[in-house]
């Protein structure tokens, strides 16, 4: 067995354990309690998620996708080495959502942050260009999914940029005011992003289902393939 490896049954119930954990956080106070909390904040304010539940409430998401990660990582027999990263992460991430980023509007931060999600994502079109060919079958067509994930995601950033800046002016509320932005404006572009963010994900992780299918596939007639030789 290989000593850089949690390749243990132990480490993998461990693992089973730490993965509901954030599933719950996540599903449970990240989105089920979210149906209570929000309407309450509506009509009191940050009253509505005071105190430790709301303090798990407001970290329920993002602790709970490392949490998550960390849980099916063990289950994965992963690399300690990748372990100790993942927690490394989780730490600095959380040191990160505390201290925040900034309470200034920097224009800069919101121009090079497009710019870079702008070159990722035609670098991930590249990349799926070039070794779509190599596929075959389920795993092509996986690949393809993950693809038009992309796009929905890189459109949801460009609307986001619209929700936030030019065009609804959600960060310059003296601008929506001075452009008598109309409300029903501002709400029809946060709908469109959150439907392209859920087309995203769901591309992607049909896609990502469909490839390893595909995998799966070739797995089983490899060996029939062997035999009949």
């Amino acid at each position: 067995m290989n000593s850089n490896t949690s390749n243990t049954p132990t480490s993998q119930k461990i693992g089973w354990v730490v993965f509901l954990i954030g599933a719950v956080l996540m599903i449970g106070l990240g989105w089920l309690y979210s149906w209570r909390v929000v309407p309450a904040a509506n009509q009191v304010g940050t009253e509505a998620y005071s105190g430790l539940v709301g303090f798990l409430w407001a970290l329920s998401v993002p602790l709970g996708a490392f949490i998550v990660a960390i849980g099916a990582a063990l289950i994965a027999n992963v690399e300690r080495r990748t372990l100790w990263l993942l927690i490394l992460v989780l730490v600095l991430f959380t040191a990160w959502r505390f201290l925040g980023t900034t309470s200034q509007l920097v224009p800069a931060l919101f121009g090079i942050g497009g710019g870079l999600i702008t070159l990722f994502f035609v670098g991930s079109v590249w990349h799926w260009a070039r070794t779509r060919p190599t596929l075959s079958g389920s795993v092509k067509t996986g690949s393809d999914l993950r693809m038009l994930g992309f796009i929905f995601f890189v459109v949801a950033a460009w609307d986001l940029c619209g929700l936030f800046g030019m065009a609804n002016f959600v960060l310059r509320p003296e601008l929506a005011q001075k452009f008598d932005v109309p409300l029903g404006s501002t709400i029809n572009a946060a709908s469109g992003v959150l439907v392209l963010l859920a087309l995203g994900w769901g591309f992607t992780y049909f896609g990502q289902l469909k490839s390893l299918q595909g995998r799966a596939m070739e797995d089983q007639v490899a060996p029939q393939a062997e035999a009949a030789d």
